[in-house]
């Protein structure tokens, strides 16, 4: 039986493929620097599409790190100056946040329970979850990368998480968010 379920995974396997940035790795800088973007598409996130495309490793997590990725990098754009969301995500924040301080806080908040590595998001509910390591999960609309490669750029401080949080929230394209909320 359990083999039969393997045969049946792997058959059914399709190739997934790492979607291409929308922007040049430099361009997210200062908030994620150059070095920081490469090495976390070009190795990281690459290498969660090549083992699951080569059958390697735990194929759940590589899945789950590939379609994390590419939700991620698809959701951030260069920005200068204000970027507040607007349209049905800028209500959607005010109904369960009252504020965009408020949701900023929320998220750091819940970010700072992660032990370890994993991802912090507002879900399709309008509540902040964390999940870990690079599980998946259908209802996110805003996943945040919590694992610490990603908020190298803003350690050694002791409020990096939330540094962090609050950088990431000047280049979120609040479009691809209104996307994923209808």
């Amino acid at each position: 039986m359990m083999r039969h379920l393997i045969d049946l995974f792997e058959t059914k396997r399709e190739e997934i493929k790492l979607d291409p940035l929308p922007y040049k790795v430099d361009d997210l800088a200062p908030i994620l620097s150059g070095d920081n973007v490469d090495y976390h598409y070009h190795v990281l996130s690459k290498g969660y599409v090549d083992r699951y495309n080569n059958g390697e490793g735990d194929p759940a997590f590589n899945l789950g790190g590939a379609k994390l990725h590419n939700m991620w990098w698809a959701q951030l754009e260069p920005r200068e100056g204000l970027n507040n969301p607007s349209g049905a995500i800028k209500d959607f924040i005010e109904k369960n946040y009252d504020s965009m301080g408020g949701f900023i806080e929320a998220m750091t908040e819940t970010a700072k329970g992660i032990q370890g590595s994993g991802w912090v998001y507002l879900a399709k509910s309008g509540d902040v979850k964390t999940t870990p390591n690079q599980s998946f999960k259908s209802d996110m609309i805003l996943p945040i990368d919590m694992w610490e490669h990603s908020w190298t750029d803003y350690t050694p401080s002791k409020n990096a998480k939330k540094d962090y949080i609050r950088a990431m929230m000047k280049i979120i394209n609040w479009d691809i968010i209104n996307d994923r909320l209808r």
